[in-house]
């Protein structure tokens, strides 16, 4: 159910690339240059680690060239190519003034052009950020962007002076007729059509594991529209299956694979590209940027590659594995992104403990991003739901979620919740929701910062689908259970009685009856009918429009509508001629669904 928020500083600053931004970027192409800032000579400079930049004023057409990239697994291999030439400020202008050009690089390989019976890959998303070097070993700069959705083995090339100096560089430029000739006349390839005359990223690849990238995505989506305010954040890149998260130490080379995460564990969503270069414990990769936004808080991974699969609508690296975090990243901009070696982005923990019969079961991710921590809860617990009932259709669940949470102050708290869910249509799309817009809606109240601590779940699963309505209300008399006539009264002496509320169950559910007990009391002060009244709550917002401190918001959040809730209240007139009318709550043991109230009285007799 949608909530008005008011969206925070924090949330508002995190959003993604839009594309008001990204034409006012493109518009800014023709602004006037600044003073150029002068070329840096050494890229890095660490002991054993020496690494020149080549003077992009030196490179010849037809000059050989050498790239690294890793096909398979983790080691680099080496290929050949050619450099033919460069696009004068193809890449706009950048931050100083300073016009910037894209070097065109035609690559050469047995995966790029095919060999020995298997298919021309061209240059494959994945590859983004393998370096390219001249004869003397410096570094020209990283594979970064091509012209071609078809298998193509012309790239363009982020010099590798930007990349040290991250700078300011389109997503996308259009080019125009005479900018497209020229490509195509020093790549020595025919012309292209005007559908591909445009520089685009070579896309990192994007794996996402214990779930989807649609799901993932969905699931942001899906929260963002419950709440307002929030703004979900996701991984970019070629999204394919495959891929798992096995904790190995891969390692961080120029040409090999890198991996940067918003999550891993039980349920992670990370990019992989390639490292352009290491120095110290700096890293260099990709060339041009991932989200674009270096307030995001991301991990850094080795990964394992399974193959580059060759395919007309882009060719891409399969990713067989993400291995353990190996650093943190620290600057994502238009000419590449920048991580740290050493110790990983602060995570928050999911953690989700769950039944099934006899089976038992615990899964955990570990979360850098917070908006990335309500999609990844709500997708975790259903796939829990999926891997212990193994259906993806009928389904039952009892879920109780703690979410742990610091205030600005400091002071720490826990939100804790309880619901059920049934349904015979997907199981996995109906449990967590909740959870996940109490997530979301902490994390973007209107009040103050709020930082999420950590998230558990215990949730039990049962085979069937289980639902009830309320058809009627028994009273115990005479050693048996009667039924009450609705809207009826009995008459009764001063005392308290026992009753059970008849759950039955909803056509297509489960067929079992069911009952919950309640006890009633008739006292002497009443005057003429006991009125008592059972159902289930009315439909109320979590979140109150009229909610004045952060208190009151929690407390709304606190009184989560349940939905095996059986809401009484019972009501009569005092001898005195007051007034008075009481109400409780007991919980089912199963999903109830709403329907009319069932009402009947009681009349006391001397």
């Amino acid at each position: 159910m949608a909530t008005h928020l008011a969206m925070n500083g924090r949330t508002a600053a995190r959003t993604g690339l839009t594309a008001a931004v990204l034409a006012a970027l493109v518009g800014a192409l023709t602004a006037a240059p600044a003073q150029a800032a002068p070329a840096l000579d050494a890229f890095c400079e660490v002991p054993g680690q020496e690494l020149s930049i080549a003077p992009v004023a030196g490179l010849a057409d037809g000059q050989q060239v050498t790239w690294l990239s890793t096909v398979k697994g983790v080691t680099p291999t080496e290929f050949t190519g050619e450099y033919v030439g460069k696009l004068e400020n193809g890449l706009g202008y950048d931050a100083k003034g300073e016009p910037r050009d894209l070097l065109l690089v035609k690559l050469d390989g047995d995966v790029v052009n095919g060999a020995d019976g298997t298919l021309a890959a061209g240059v494959w998303a994945g590859a983004s950020g393998s370096p390219v070097y001249d004869a003397d070993g410096a570094l020209i700069g990283a594979v970064s962007y091509g012209f071609s959705n078809l298998p193509d083995n012309v790239a363009g090339v982020t010099p590798a002076a930007y990349m040290k100096a991250i700078g300011d560089l389109p997503l996308t430029k259009k080019l125009s007729p005479a900018a497209q000739r020229q490509v195509t006349r020093m790549a020595g390839e025919t012309a292209t059509t005007s559908a591909t005359a445009t520089i685009r990223q070579l896309q990192p690849v994007r794996v996402t594991t214990g779930t989807t990238a649609a799901r993932l995505d969905a699931a942001g989506s899906r929260i963002a529209k419950n709440v307002e305010g929030y703004r979900p954040v996701a991984s970019r890149g070629l999204a394919i299956g495959g891929g798992a998260d096995d904790g190995a130490d891969y390692p961080i080379v120029a040409g090999g694979n890198i991996a940067v995460s918003y999550g891993y564990g039980a349920v992670g969503s990370a990019s992989v590209g390639t490292v352009t270069a290491v120095c110290g414990d700096d890293v260099y990769a990709f060339g041009h940027p991932n989200e674009w936004d270096s307030a995001l808080s991301v991990n850094i991974h080795g990964a394992s590659a399974a193959r580059i699969v060759p395919n007309l609508g882009g060719s891409y690296k399969m990713v067989s594995a993400i291995g353990k975090v190996k650093g943190h990243l620290v600057d994502d901009r238009l000419a590449g992104i920048r991580g740290k070696l050493g110790a990983g982005a602060p995570t928050i923990p999911i953690t989700t403990k769950v039944t099934a019969g006899d089976a038992r079961s615990t899964a955990v991710s570990h979360i850098s991003e917070p908006l990335v921590i309500a999609s990844a809860a709500v997708e975790q617990l259903g796939t829990d739901a999926l891997r212990m009932l193994d259906n993806q259709w009928e389904g039952t669940a009892k879920v109780t979620w703690k979410i742990a949470y610091q205030r600005e102050n400091g002071q720490q708290a826990t939100l804790s919740n309880t619901s059920r869910y049934s349904t015979a249509d997907g199981i996995a799309e109906y449990v967590g929701w909740d959870m996940a817009d109490d997530i979301a809606m902490l994390q973007t109240n209107p009040f103050e910062e709020v930082t999420i601590l950590g998230v558990t779940v215990g949730a039990h699963f049962t085979e069937g689908y289980r639902a009830a309505r309320i058809t009627g209300v028994q009273m115990w008399k005479s050693g048996a259970w009667r039924d009450m006539i609705r809207d009826s009264y009995w008459k009764v002496a001063p005392g308290n009685y026992s009753f059970r509320v008849v759950l039955s169950p909803v056509p297509g559910s489960t067929r079992v009856t069911e009952y919950v007990p309640f006890t009633a009391t008739v006292p002497k002060a009443a005057k003429g009918l006991v009125k008592l009244s059972v159902g289930t709550p009315e439909e109320s917002m979590e979140f109150p429009e009229d909610a004045k401190t952060f208190r009151q918001f929690v407390e709304a959040l606190d009184a989560n509508q349940r939905y095996d809730i059986v809401d009484r209240t019972r009501s009569y007139t005092r001898l005195n001629g007051t007034r008075y009318t009481g109400k409780a709550q007991d919980v089912a043991p199963t999903l109830i669904e709403s329907g009319k109230r069932f009402t009947f009285s009681l009349k006391p007799t001397p």
